[in-house]
C-alpha cells in the first residue's frame, strides 16, 4: 500500500458505551468493531491524536547517569472542524455526547481511505461554533478527549 491524502477519511461516533473496555486489545477491537456507528457529516479536519508514553527518569548516584523508563500513556485530545450543519445526525450525536455528564465513553471509528480502521474511547469536551464572518463558513469545533489506546486495524490481506 501507498500513502494517501486524507480525502475520503471517515469519522464516526458510536452510542455511549455501558462499561469500560475490556483489558486486552483484541477484546476490545472485537467488541468497538461490532458496534453501529453514525458518520458526523460535513468533516474538514481531524486533528493529530495517538499516544504520547511519558518519560520517568532515575538519576543513579553510582553511575552519574540518567536512566529512562517508559510512564503513562497519554493520547491525548483530538480537535474536529466541521461544517456546521444543525440538521447532521453525525454532529447532533456529537452534541448529545457533550451534554452527557456520565462516567463513559463514545466510541469513535476513524476510517481511511485505504480501508485502515482507528477505534478509540473518547469525551466529547468541547462544542464551539466558530468561523463566523461575512464570507466565513460556520463551523462546529469539537475536542475530543481520548480515554483508551488507539486500535489500529489493518486493512484484510
Amino acid at each position: 500500500m501507498g500513502i494517501n491524502t486524507g480525502a475520503n477519511t471517515r469519522i464516526s461516533i458510536g452510542v455511549r458505551l455501558a462499561a469500560k473496555l475490556p483489558a486486552t486489545s483484541a477484546a476490545a477491537i472485537t467488541l468497538l468493531s461490532a458496534l453501529t456507528y453514525i458518520e458526523i457529516g460535513e468533516m474538514e479536519s481531524i486533528g493529530d491524536y495517538g499516544d504520547t508514553i511519558n518519560d520517568v527518569t532515575f538519576s543513579a548516584l553510582a553511575s552519574g547517569r540518567a536512566t529512562h523508563l517508559k510512564g503513562l500513556a497519554d493520547a491525548g485530545s483530538v480537535e474536529l472542524s466541521i461544517g456546521f450543519d444543525a440538521g447532521d445526525a453525525g454532529q447532533l450525536a456529537l452534541v448529545a455526547a457533550f451534554q452527557d455528564r456520565s462516567q463513559y465513553d463514545y466510541p469513535i471509528k476513524v476510517e481511511y481511505v485505504d480501508g485502515l480502521v482507528d477505534y478509540f474511547a473518547a469525551k466529547v469536551m468541547s462544542n464551539k461554533k466558530t468561523g463566523i464572518s461575512v464570507e466565513g463558513v460556520v463551523k462546529r469545533t469539537v475536542t475530543l478527549g481520548i480515554n483508551s489506546e488507539i486500535y489500529e486495524v489493518p486493512v484484510a490481506p
